[in-house]
């Protein structure tokens, strides 16, 4: 992908891909805003899906839409307004999806919401309280890094009249960054600068004082200088500010040419909402008809946007489509458009799914359209209608379509109230930080979260909770039938608990040396090293002992629901701490991708708890003293195996294995053998290795 990049551009790429802060990419129209998200879909090694308010913007954008991603419904979500849950509005907390989408929202790093301007605060907040519900994590939108792209200044969010009541009990305006859950999110906001759209400075200029409401009678004077600038050729298109304007406009020419008018249906196939139709069900079509192609040709001939004339139309349905002022003719065939929905593919990764299909001419009539569609569109000649204006942004997004301002003409005169920005906007606007100070944190932002990741990595509070809750649903009956089970589940809930309080101890001195080291990290990769000695053997242990527990009978019916959902909470914990510390340990280093991919292989997962899926073993009894010299001598063997077998760790030995031989020390093969997971294949690949270390450990003792 070819895209011209400057330093802001390069930055924002940085922030989205290197760090974990959610950012809210902003600029003035013209400015890459399309290009930058095509770029990190492209780009990023991150999970991520692409939203959008609306269906065309989200088939534009390549991604599906917010509300049918996360199944919203089509009402307000403001859960401190009572009156306003009714049998259109299910309560979130009564709200179930299907597993695998509560699959891709668990695995989530990145979320992308286009057109965020037209986003409103309490869509937003519903996002954010399904975010959080099935990621179970309370933090903004889950602890899911967002990438929110549009434009303030622009189109404005829809409220309808009835809901704007209820609306204003909540929020001050409609606007997404009056979000509950967003103004608790640490985000950045980065301002893309580079226009592309226009070349003029003089031109550039008047439009940024519309749009940072700078407008001065010098301004309107120039602007009004372009009232009735040239006729209606014909051939130039014209911007209204409503539906029935644009199509008013549109039938009148139609019927004033003469010849046959020629109907295009659409083909249809699988799911695909009227909704989001990107192009007219029904064209219909004279020749001389003025159009606009609706999409962007792979071969370059035409563009979204592009202005041209129907010169014929064929009996078999062929269109010949010449550009404006002359030029070469292009023959128009139907195209595709896809309707998308995110699944998880055999390999757990993230991908669109094709759930329907559209086919038809990339054509629009288009001697008028509303300001709404035009919004991502540019025109070398323009008639702006906007004596109507409705909407805040309506006007700057109308004039900003054109090239220069010599391609603009007026309909009416542009007066300051038409034009004047929201107060809301404004103050937004006011308090985006400079371009310096956003470059100046860039650094500290990636180092930042490395941190943040390597101190997640470690941090057993989530672990000795979801601990806890396993252990509740034993109190009681169960507890009685299993007593030995049930003392083993309260000694490692308090060598757990123990761990908690190393951990704390062990992220205070991380965060030290990410305060006052840098450059060699030669002794942070020894603390983690030594770390990763004390806290595996634990995690392990406790790992087989929750394993063994989750599998054992137990006849009420309710209670056994309860264990089986807290046991695979716990397991997916317990797994992505034991692999992540275990990758660390073999390699000598933390990798973020690496922790990532741990994480996400752990949440997808599908757990079965059955007998052979627990290695049942002795419940009690197996903890025996580990000899850590022996230990630290096996974990080294076998990340030297890692390096050079290539293979995972886990299908060398296992780690509670690996424990066993050091606390057994074996010194013959019989002893080898009476090991719980090491039978003869493995003694046929490792074992005179094995016992070459366990003699030399016991010789030196």
């Amino acid at each position: 992908m070819s895209i011209e990049k400057d330093k802001i551009f390069e930055m924002a790429e940085r922030y989205v891909n290197s760090t974990g802060r959610s950012v809210f990419l902003t600029g003035k129209a013209g400015t890459g805003k399309t290009t930058f998200l095509k770029y990190i879909a492209q780009s990023t090694m991150k999970r991520f899906v692409i939203l959008a308010p609306t269906g065309v913007a989200a088939i534009n954008a390549g991604g599906s839409t917010i509300h049918s991603f996360f199944q919203l419904p089509l009402c307000p979500y403001l859960p401190d307004v009572p009156e306003l849950v009714t049998e259109y509005q299910t309560p979130e907390k009564y709200r179930s999806l299907k597993k695998e989408r509560q699959k891709i929202i668990r695995t989530l790093d990145l979320l992308i919401i286009d057109e965020i301007s037209m986003v409103r605060a309490d869509l937003l907040d519903a996002v954010d309280a399904t975010l959080r519900r099935y990621r179970r994590n309370d933090l903004p939108f889950g602890g899911v890094q967002l990438l929110m792209i549009g434009d303030a200044q622009q189109l404005s969010p829809v409220v309808k009249e009835h809901e704007r009541p209820f609306m204003e009990k909540v929020y001050p305006s409609p606007y997404f960054f009056y979000s509950k859950a967003l103004q608790k999110l640490n985000y950045i906001t980065i301002e893309l600068q580079t226009v592309y759209r226009q070349k003029d400075a003089a031109f550039l200029e008047l439009l940024n004082a519309v749009r940072e409401n700078r407008v001065n009678q010098d301004v309107l004077n120039a602007l009004n200088s372009r009232l009735h600038a040239y006729e209606d050729d014909g051939r130039t298109i014209r911007l209204t500010t409503h539906n029935s304007q644009a199509d008013g406009v549109n039938s009148r020419m139609l019927e004033g040419l003469p010849g046959k008018l020629h109907h295009f249906e659409a083909d249809v196939e699988g799911e695909f909402p009227e909704n989001i139709y990107p192009a007219d069900y029904v064209l219909s079509l004279k020749e001389g008809t003025q159009v606009m192609f609706v999409r962007n040709d792979p071969d370059g001939q035409y563009y979204n946007g592009k202005i041209g004339k129907v010169v014929s139309i064929k009996s078999n349905g062929a269109v010949e489509v010449e550009g404006v002022g002359g030029g070469d003719s292009i023959w128009v065939s139907p195209v595709e458009w896809e309707n998308i929905q995110y699944e998880l593919n055999e390999e757990g990764e993230i991908v669109p799914v094709v759930v329907g299909r559209y086919r038809q001419l990339p054509l629009r009539i288009a001697w008028a359209i509303t300001i709404h569609k035009s919004q991502g569109l540019t025109f070398d000649r323009v008639i702006i209608d906007a004596s109507a204006a409705f909407a805040f942004g309506q006007v700057y997004v109308a004039l900003s379509r054109c090239r220069s301002l010599e391609g603009i003409s007026l309909e009416s005169p542009v007066r300051y109230s038409g034009i004047c920005s929201d107060v809301h906007v404004a103050a937004f606007n006011d308090a985006i930080p400079s371009a310096d100070s956003v470059i100046s944190a860039l650094d500290r932002e990636e180092r930042g979260y490395y941190f943040d990741m390597l101190c997640e990595l470690f941090r057993m509070d989530d672990t000795v909770r979801l601990w806890e809750k396993f252990r509740k649903t034993w109190s009681g009956t169960v507890e009685k039938v299993y007593d030995t089970e049930y003392r083993g589940l309260l000694s490692r809930a308090a060598a757990l608990e123990d761990a908690r309080d190393v951990a704390m101890k062990f992220e205070r001195q991380l965060r030290y040396i990410q305060q006052t080291q840098s450059g060699d990290d030669s002794f942070l990769r020894e603390r983690v090293r030594k770390a990763s000695g004390y806290f595996l053997p634990i995690l392990e242990d406790a790992r087989e002992f929750s394993l063994a527990c989750a599998v054992l009978e137990i006849d009420n019916k309710e209670t056994k629901t309860r264990a089986k959902e807290a046991a695979e909470q716990l397991q997916i914990s317990l797994d992505i701490k034991c692999r992540g510390i275990e990758s660390v340990s073999l390699s000598g280093e933390f990798v973020v991708a690496d922790y990532n991919r741990i994480k996400t292989e752990s949440n997808l997962e599908d757990r079965k708890f059955t007998r052979k899926s627990a290695r049942m073993r002795k419940l009690e009894g197996t903890s025996a003293t580990v000899n850590e010299e022996l230990r630290e001598r096996l974990q080294q063997w076998r990340a030297e195996r890692f390096k050079q077998d290539n293979i995972p760790a886990y299908m060398i030995m296992h780690q509670s294995t690996l424990l066993s031989i050091a606390s057994l020390v074996p010194q013959t093969k019989k002893d080898l053998l009476s090991i719980k997971g090491f039978g003869e294949a493995s003694f046929k690949k490792y074992g005179e290795e094995i016992l070459a270390i366990t003699a030399e450990f016991t010789n030196h003792q």
